[in-house]
């Protein structure tokens, strides 16, 4: 059972005097706690969501936990389907509260951690 996701991601159009049209909403999220602290459009028109996760592989997380809590790097296209994902770590716990993509196309991170050296 998800207990807390990634937020339902939505992208809405919006005119002058009208309601705003969701074009497309997503919930990501693997079965334990998953926290969405940014998220930035790419170059490509998709999205890069950042955050930290406790869930193993499970609901749409496809990579395990490296300790109690790790960074959880999420990339969707322009319609908010899942490109790639990645989980980065070490053994005790790690924030990401930050991502930005960088003038290469790669992407910077920023968040903290409570892991050693060897984790």
């Amino acid at each position: 059972m998800k207990k807390l996701l990634f937020p339902i991601l939505f992208l809405a159009t919006i005119t002058a005097h009208a309601q705003p049209t969701i074009q497309w909403q997503n919930t990501i999220g693997g079965s334990d706690i998953d926290q969405l602290y940014s998220i930035q459009q790419t170059s490509d028109g998709g999205y890069i969501l950042g955050g930290d996760s406790d869930s193993p592989i499970s609901g749409d997380k496809t990579e395990n936990s490296q300790g109690l809590k790790d960074y959880w790097v999420v990339k969707l296209d322009t319609s908010g389907a899942i490109q790639w994902q990645n989980t980065i770590g070490g053994d005790t716990s790690d924030y990401l509260y930050s991502i930005q993509q960088t003038n290469d196309g790669g992407y910077i991170l920023g968040g903290w951690s409570l892991s050693d050296s060897t984790g």
